[in-house]
C-alpha cells in the first residue's frame, strides 16, 4: 500500500509541477515555488495516514523529552550567537524532510541539486538540525540558488563563441566584481576573463578596450585531458595556488 501511495504522490507532483512551470518566474518571485516543492518532500516522506500517525508519536516523544531537560538548570553562557545554532530551537517540532525526499525532489526539480553532489547538498543544510531538513533552511538556499542563476543569466558570452542551445554558464572569473584571472604559459602572462559552461572552459584575453575572442577548453569530449589544481606564477614560479592546470592531446 505504501508503494502505491508514494507513487500516486509522484505522479501528481509531476502534474502539478508542469503546470506551475508554465508561469515558473511568478510562483518563484511569490515564494509559491519554494513552498509546494517542500510539501512535495513532506508528501512523498509520509504518503499515508499510517506513516503520519507515526511521525506524530515520534514527535510527541521528542517534546516529552525536552521538557525534561528544560527542567535542568542550564549555564547561562550558553547563549548561542549564531543562526546555525539557533536553528534547531527556531524549527523545533516543525514539519521536516530526510534524505531520500531532498534526493527525490532533485531528480524531478534540477534547481534543488544534482544527482552528483545531492547527499553532500543535504548533508551542508541539515548540520544544524539532525539530518532533517526544514522549511527555513530549504528557503534560504533556493533563494540564494535563484540569485545566483539570475546573476550568471546576465552575464556575456564569451567573445567570438557560439554556444549551444543547451549551454549555460556556471561561472565568471575575471571581471570587475571577481577575482584576477591570469593565464600563465612559461614566462609569459595574459590577464583576461575565465568563464565555466557546462560543456567547457572559456579565457578571453583582456584587449586595449574589449577582450579578444575566447579560447575554448572542451571539458564534454571524450578525449584524453586533465584538470588538477597548480601552484603558478610568472616564469612558473609557484606563487599563487589559486590556480588549475589543464593538458590535453587536442593541444
Amino acid at each position: 500500500m505504501e508503494g502505491y501511495s508514494r507513487k500516486l504522490v509522484e505522479f501528481c507532483c509531476s502534474k502539478a509541477l508542469i503546470d506551475m512551470c508554465s508561469e515558473l518566474e511568478e510562483t518563484i518571485d511569490d515564494g509559491s515555488f519554494i513552498r509546494f516543492t517542500f510539501d512535495m518532500m513532506l508528501a512523498w516522506e509520509m504518503p499515508t495516514s499510517a506513516e503520519e500517525e507515526i511521525h506524530g508519536e515520534s514527535l510527541a516523544n521528542e517534546k516529552e523529552n525536552e521538557k525534561v531537560v528544560s527542567e535542568m538548570p542550564q549555564e547561562q553562557d550558553d547563549i548561542p550567537l549564531f543562526y546555525s545554532d539557533i536553528l534547531p530551537f527556531l524549527v523545533s517540532h516543525k514539519p521536516s524532510a530526510g534524505e531520500d525526499a531532498f534526493l527525490w525532489l532533485s531528480t524531478i526539480v534540477h534547481l534543488v541539486a544534482d544527482v552528483v553532489n545531492g547527499r553532500f547538498t543535504f548533508e551542508t543544510l541539515t548540520a544544524p538540525t539532525e539530518n532533517r531538513l526544514h522549511f527555513p533552511a530549504y528557503n534560504l538556499f533556493l533563494k540564494e540558488i535563484i540569485k545566483c542563476i539570475k546573476h550568471l543569466q546576465k552575464q556575456e558570452t564569451p567573445t567570438g563563441v557560439d554556444m549551444a542551445d543547451d549551454e549555460v554558464i556556471l561561472h565568471v572569473e575575471g571581471t570587475a566584481s571577481s577575482q584576477r584571472v591570469v593565464r600563465h604559459i612559461g614566462g609569459a602572462s595574459w590577464p583576461g576573463r575565465l568563464t565555466l559552461t557546462n560543456y567547457a572552459l572559456y579565457f578571453e584575453e583582456s584587449g586595449v578596450i574589449s577582450y579578444k575572442d575566447a579560447i575554448k577548453l572542451n571539458l564534454s569530449e571524450d578525449f584524453e585531458q586533465s584538470i588538477k589544481p597548480a601552484a603558478t606564477g610568472p616564469w612558473g614560479a609557484p606563487l599563487f595556488d589559486k590556480a588549475i592546470f589543464y593538458e590535453s592531446s587536442e593541444l
